[in-house]
């Protein structure tokens, strides 16, 4: 991303931007073990039914927002007469969103 964003777009502090988040988050997850929030983070079986509970959460915290990031755009994209990437986005999310929620329901 970040040669991309520097040789691509000619952006080079956007590309050391993307590669210092990218670089923060490595660290964070290699050497922030001992902490519990970072081992949350890293532990794909979660440790135990509080580990996972935390980790739902987070994950629907995180959609949450980016379904308001998602539709606000949308709203705007609409009111420019544009439409675009959050259109985009608002489809592919609410679709799978309906997806997911037929099938978990008939498995449950």
């Amino acid at each position: 991303m970040c040669l991309t964003a520097w040789l691509g777009a000619g952006e080079p502090v956007l590309g050391l931007m993307m590669l210092g988040i990218v670089l923060t988050y490595a660290a964070v997850m290699r050497f922030g073990q001992r902490f519990e929030t970072v081992q949350i983070l890293g532990n794909d079986p979660s440790l135990d039914e509080r580990h996972a509970q935390i980790q739902l959460r987070a994950v629907a915290m995180a959609y949450y927002m980016v379904l308001v990031v998602a539709l606000a755009g949308a709203l705007w994209e609409v009111s420019q007469s544009r439409p675009g990437a959050f259109i985009l986005v608002c489809t592919v999310g609410g679709l799978t969103h309906m997806l997911s929620a037929m099938v978990l329901g008939r498995r449950v």
